[in-house]
């Protein structure tokens, strides 16, 4: 286990909190079994030691304007730091890319994206690549429907998978 080593009830109060951030203390106290103060005391030490990073609202995007997920794959064509910091920096700064992962293998990062459309996401990377950011290569996935969407980490399983090794 990577920081401080918790406990069962601090693994149910964060896997409450990815449920649903907003949960009142004393409902989260209640649902955990501890008194306020304990549940609160133990809450404030899991955000204090950075297990807790924020919390945030899930929004429903499709209510709002029809969009289009997209997931890229791209190779870099030079491979040094310089490079991979130069590209990292300008992804960073695109709104439109909602997530970016640097990945080993045959490719160098995976960005999902979210665009109005396939020529609103084309517009982005024919912007990327006049940045002259060292792309070699995409690939371009088009989401066609979402059939399982993230809702938090398995905390519960994960711990007690790593408890039996």
């Amino acid at each position: 286990m990577l920081g401080p080593k918790l406990d069962a009830t601090d693994v149910r109060i964060l896997s409450l909190l990815q449920k649903n951030g907003r949960t009142k203390k004393v409902e989260l106290a209640s649902a955990i079994g501890l008194s306020l103060s304990s549940c609160w005391d133990r809450l404030q030490k899991l955000e204090r030691s950075g297990f807790v990073r924020g919390y945030y609202a899930e929004i429903d995007l499709a209510r709002l304007v029809k969009s289009e997920s997209i997931f890229t794959t791209l190779t870099l064509q030079y491979h040094t730091q310089a490079h991979f910091t130069r590209f990292e920096q300008a992804v960073k700064n695109i709104p439109e890319i909602v997530v970016c992962h640097a990945v080993g293998g045959g490719i160098d990062y995976i960005l999902q994206i979210v665009a109005l459309s396939i020529s609103h996401y084309q517009d982005i990377m024919d912007d990327l690549l006049s940045r002259e950011i060292g792309i070699s290569v995409y690939f371009t996935y088009v989401v066609t429907k979402v059939v399982k969407r993230y809702e938090g980490y398995p905390l519960a399983e994960l711990l007690d998978y790593e408890e039996k090794k």
